[in-house]
Order: C-alpha cells, then sequence, then structure tokens
C-alpha cells in the first residue's frame, strides 16, 4: 500500500531571473533557506545538469539522493527524489515577472507503507514544511539582512581572553553558525582575486567560490601546484574562468610585477583576499633583505592592495562596492605594533612574536584603508579563520596542532567568512572591521596592544617608505 501527496506553493521576489535560477539550481545550498535540511552536498563534479547529484541530510537524522532529470536554464529544474521514507519528484519553475521572478514549486511525494498510513492521517504536516521551505528561500532571496552587530556577551568573553580563545575552535564554529543568515548573493559577474590560493583557507575559500561561478584569479609560488588546483576546480565545479597567476609574494619586485599583469589585462577586479601567509620559525631575510614574515605578511599585501586599489575604484559602483578581506589570526591579539623594530632585528627572534606583530600591523592598514577608500566604494575587512588544521599550522606549529588537533576547524570552516565577507550584501554595508565567524569582534582584548595615533602615523610612514624605495 502506499499513499502520494502533492504540494504547489509558489513565491515572487525581486531579483533578476539569472541570479534566482542560479541560487536554487546549485541545490547544495538548500541548508540555507529550508529549515529542515541540516546539510547539502553537492555529489557529481562537473558543470551543472542533467544527471547532477545532490545529498541532502535533514535534521531528522536522515539523507535524500537528488537527482536532475530535466534542466531548462532560467526556466525549469526538476528532479527525482529518493529515500528510506519516500520517494518524490519535484519541479521548480522560473518566469520573469515585471518586477523580478516567480519561483513555483510542484512536488509529488509517494510513502510506502505505514508511511503512507501517517501520510493520509496528517496531511497537513506535508504542507506545513513546504510552506516553510518557501518562505525560507524567499528570505534567502530577498536578502534584505542588517550587518551582524556583537553581543554584549561577545565582548564580555573577548576582554575575559579564555571564553574568546574558546570561539576560536570548532565549537565555537559550529554555535555560531546555527544564527547565520543565506547568502543569495550572485557572484557569476564577480571576479575575485586570492593569494595563497593552494592549499589551507585559500583553497577553501576557491573552492566555496569557484561552485558559486565566480571568476578567479589564484595567486600562487608554486606553478605546477597552481596550474593543477585551478584544473581541477575547473573540473569539480565547470567553472572555465579560473585564472592562475605566479609570483613569489616575499619579493617586493615580484609583488610589482603582479600588479603590473593584473593592471594591464582587461579584467576588473570586484574582490582581494590577501591570505597568503606563513609562519617562520627561524629569523630568515628575502632576496631583498628584508625579515621574511615582515616581508609577506605585512609589505607585500600592503603594495599588492595599493597597488591594484585604482582598478578596484574603477570596477565598485555605489550599489556594488569593490572587496579587500585581509585574513588575520588571533596571535594579533597578543601583540602590539613595534614601529622601531618591524624586522625583528632586536633581541631574540620569535617566529609567532614576528607573525603576530605583522598581522596587529594589517589590522591598522585595514583600518586606514576603510577610512581613505569610503568614497571610492571600496570596502576593507580584517577577519580571523580561528584554529584551522592547515599544512601551515602542521609545518609551523607541530606541538599546537598535536595538542589541539580534536578542536581545530577544517580549513573550510576556518575559510567560511572569508567568502562571506566576499559575498554577503549585508557585509558591504560596513567596512574597517575585524569579523570571527560573520560577528565582528574588537580589534583589541588587551589595553596594551592599542598603538598611540602617533605609532599609528608612523608605521604608515615607514611601510610607505619601504613600498617608494
Amino acid at each position: 500500500m502506499s499513499d502520494t501527496t502533492q504540494l504547489d506553493e509558489k513565491i515572487s521576489v525581486q531579483r533578476p531571473l539569472r541570479e534566482v535560477f542560479a541560487y536554487i539550481a546549485d541545490f547544495a545550498r538548500i541548508e540555507e533557506w529550508d529549515p529542515a535540511v541540516a546539510r547539502g552536498e553537492r555529489l557529481t563534479p562537473g558543470e551543472l545538469g542533467v544527471g547532477t547529484k545532490f545529498r541532502i541530510t535533514m535534521r531528522a537524522g536522515f539523507s535524500l539522493l537528488y537527482t536532475v532529470t530535466d534542466w531548462e536554464v532560467d526556466r525549469r529544474l526538476a528532479m527525482t527524489v529518493d529515500s528510506k521514507f519516500f520517494s518524490a519528484f519535484e519541479e521548480i519553475g522560473f518566469a520573469a515577472t515585471g518586477d523580478g521572478t516567480q519561483v513555483r514549486y510542484v512536488a509529488t511525494f509517494t510513502f510506502p507503507g505505514l508511511f503512507a498510513q501517517f501520510a493520509k492521517r496528517f496531511p497537513s504536516f506535508m504542507d506545513g514544511i513546504g510552506k516553510s521551505a518557501m518562505a525560507g528561500m524567499k528570505r534567502a532571496l530577498e536578502d534584505q539582512f542588517d550587518v551582524p552587530a556583537g553581543s554584549v556577551g561577545t565582548a564580555v568573553a573577548d576582554k575575559l581572553i579564555l571564553p574568546g580563545v574558546l570561539r576560536f575552535t570548532r565549537l565555537g564554529y559550529r554555535g555560531a553558525r546555527k544564527h547565520w543568515n543565506p547568502t543569495s548573493a550572485y557572484m557569476g559577474d564577480r571576479h575575485v582575486v586570492i593569494t595563497g590560493a593552494t592549499s589551507g583557507l585559500g583553497l577553501a575559500t576557491a573552492e566555496v567560490l569557484a561552485s558559486r561561478g565566480a571568476e578567479l584569479t589564484l595567486v600562487a609560488r608554486d606553478s605546477t601546484k597552481a596550474i593543477s588546483v585551478a584544473d581541477e576546480l575547473k573540473r569539480r565545479f565547470g567553472n572555465p574562468r579560473i585564472h592562475v597567476e605566479i609570483a613569489d609574494l616575499c619579493v617586493l619586485a615580484e609583488v610589482d610585477a603582479l600588479v603590473h599583469r593584473l593592471l594591464a589585462s582587461s579584467r576588473p577586479i570586484h574582490a582581494l583576499v590577501n591570505n597568503a601567509g606563513a609562519l617562520v620559525n627561524a629569523r630568515e631575510l628575502t632576496s631583498e633583505g628584508l625579515e621574511r614574515s615582515f616581508a609577506l605578511l605585512l609589505l607585500s599585501p600592503m603594495r599588492l592592495t595599493e597597488g591594484l586599489q585604482p582598478r578596484l575604484r574603477s570596477s565598485a559602483t555605489a550599489e556594488q562596492p569593490s572587496r579587500v578581506i585581509n585574513v588575520l589570526s588571533g596571535g594579533m591579539y597578543s601583540q602590539k605594533i613595534c614601529v622601531d623594530d618591524l624586522q625583528s632585528a632586536a633581541g631574540t627572534y620569535s617566529g609567532p612574536v614576528a607573525y603576530a606583530r605583522a598581522k596587529r600591523g594589517l589590522m591598522i592598514l585595514t583600518e586606514e584603508w576603510a577610512r581613505s577608500w569610503s568614497d571610492d566604494h571600496i570596502v576593507v575587512h580584517a577577519m580571523h579563520p580561528g584554529w584551522a588544521d592547515t599544512p601551515g599550522v602542521v609545518a609551523s606549529l607541530p606541538t599546537f596542532h598535536h595538542v589541539t588537533r580534536g578542536l581545530l576547524r577544517s580549513p573550510a570552516e576556518g575559510a567560511d567568512t572569508i567568502v562571506w565577507l566576499t559575498c554577503a550584501t549585508e557585509a558591504a554595508k560596513t567596512s574597517g572591521l575585524f569579523w570571527l565567524d560573520r560577528l565582528p569582534h574588537a580589534a583589541h582584548m588587551l589595553a596594551t596592544t592599542r598603538e598611540t595615533m602617533a605609532e599609528r602615523e608612523a608605521l604608515l610612514a615607514s611601510l610607505r617608505g619601504f613600498a617608494n624605495a
């Protein structure tokens, strides 16, 4: 014995048809708008279309297998659904309206055995699930979310240090994500430059942005690895617009050459992610005679970002600002900028201290760029990925990795806020903040790490002196 139930729901939103189709057709993103879904996953590599499969894990603890059976871009999406509790055929239709797009969802569910009796006795149950999902879809597509604000609890936890540090773990990530809004912004017409894009946080960022259709330029030092990563992203996500630029960002001459190549290209730059970094445990000098941590983590992103500022400015509009995202570290909280010793030449060298001071300097630059470029419609933010299990952590901090690995975030979890700052509409409504898990946090936990205005001005003058040398 079996029973069938049919749902038929419509919504209308003021979004262009191509944006609405692109968001819904990547059905793994259903977790953003259907409250009954815990996780969505694309199983099939390549361009989305007929034959693409998705695994949708429900909050109730079971999974659904979706298979696309019909695909008409900007018109229709049809899928079969298999699970141990029911099977279904779902069809989503799209139509342009005078001021946006109408979406119609039609589904026929077939319930076997005892589940058929339940469906027959409680017909409103499935109807309620369908209405809830469509309401979530409408909310996601309307994309009218306020800028997240840090709570009193967050501020207190940061000041008490230990509760703030606990947020860096995967437990902090999992707690924070319960309160996140969907991110439905269309990325198909955006170009993002990512440094350090072949592993860890940079690769995790590139994977998500490639899946959302963004054009990417991956900046890396190793050409073989970079080309391999770009080819794999194209294969997995069916996105052909993945480019590679090779540069050793420790070397300012190579940074300058990279800037020249990017400016010579006709491509706009809508976002720059300054992610490249490494923790160097022994003091080293670059081929240009600069201390490596200082060169890579502070001077290089300054030179790259200020060099690309004209292209970021010309690519921006008031409605769609360009974005700069600087990847920092929680180690920054322990250090004050030392303007008189930017290259860590005094005393005994400490790799973690040099790293943290450079990141502190980049936070200062974040705030300065945000202030000075606001009229150019360039938004600048800094973020902290939390404690993520990346190759860099394994290589540079083996003891830390061994002790904390049970609490470390995955690279994707660490990179989430980078992606959110790059994509989310509400993230472009403010500038100059320091983010962790999509929430703004104080840039200082300790009063002793705060620089004076004179120290800030001296830092900027010193850095620009290097840049102009």
